[in-house]
């Protein structure tokens, strides 16, 4: 019984101000900017590039000392692992009282957003262009699927949260980027393309979430609260958790 209560205590109800991390001056604008596809137009046109006119060149040079340093290790693939760190960040970060671009309704919207345009992309251009992978595996190897999913998240947590987050975020994508090549699963053109593409779709989902929430009639009111109270049966042992909303 002296367990039971303390697991009872330790499970504290906790509530979640969804509205109260928005903050002003960072870019998660939802307006178009020419300024935004700079980069992920160098990113996609680079591997495009190399993936008809220097794959020979750049994309086995790179394949090669890759394979070299790798030395035909069986390598841990964490690369399938903290490619959802980035996302983690995006949607979890404001629940810790950091400060973002958008409230958290907004945030999940326009993540939802960003990775259909993403999965809508990477999946059009596999199924259109031919690539065998270096591993011999499939011939679905542009772009790399991880890289777009990852920079599309890095892209997020940069705009709702700026660069001081952004740059950690950026960081495990590049990370991953690189272990898709050390593992020899992509070419380099790969990873630039999916970079680009994900870079492009965390702005189309932000350019979408204005005009989602006002074509789906989504208003959030300001003083949203979520309450979330977890709780212990002692009878059955049963945990559960009890969500509660306060306007």
């Amino acid at each position: 019984m002296r367990l039971n209560s303390f697991i009872i205590l330790a499970l504290v109800l906790t509530t979640i101000p969804v509205n109260a991390q928005k903050i002003a001056g960072i870019d998660s604008t939802s307006a178009f900017k020419a300024a935004h596809l700079i980069a992920p137009s160098i990113l996609i046109g680079s591997g495009f590039a190399i993936h008809y006119a220097a794959h020979d060149t750049w994309d086995m040079a790179v394949n090669e000392k890759m394979q070299e340093w790798n030395g035909g290790k069986s390598d841990p693939c964490f690369d399938d692992y903290i490619q959802y760190v980035p996302l983690a960040m995006d949607l979890g970060l404001g629940i810790t009282g950091v400060k973002a671009g958008h409230y958290f309704i907004d945030r999940a919207i326009e993540g939802a957003l960003a990775y259909a345009s993403c999965g809508i992309i990477s999946g059009l251009s596999r199924e259109l262009i031919y690539s065998p992978r270096p591993n011999g595996y499939n011939t679905k190897s542009f772009p790399s699927g991880h890289c777009a999913f990852v920079f599309t998240s890095a892209e997020l947590v940069r705009k709702e949260y700026g660069w001081g987050w952004g740059a950690g975020a950026y960081g495990v994508a590049t990370a991953v980027a690189v272990m898709r090549l050390y593992r020899n699963w992509h070419w380099l053109s790969d990873v630039l393309y999916g970079a680009g593409i994900g870079i492009l779709s965390a702005n189309i989902g932000c350019w979408l979430l204005e005009p989602t929430k006002k074509l789906f009639g989504i208003n959030i009111p300001e003083n949203l609260q979520i309450g979330i109270a977890p709780g212990y049966d002692p009878y059955s042992g049963a945990t559960y958790a009890a969500v509660t909303m306060k306007f």
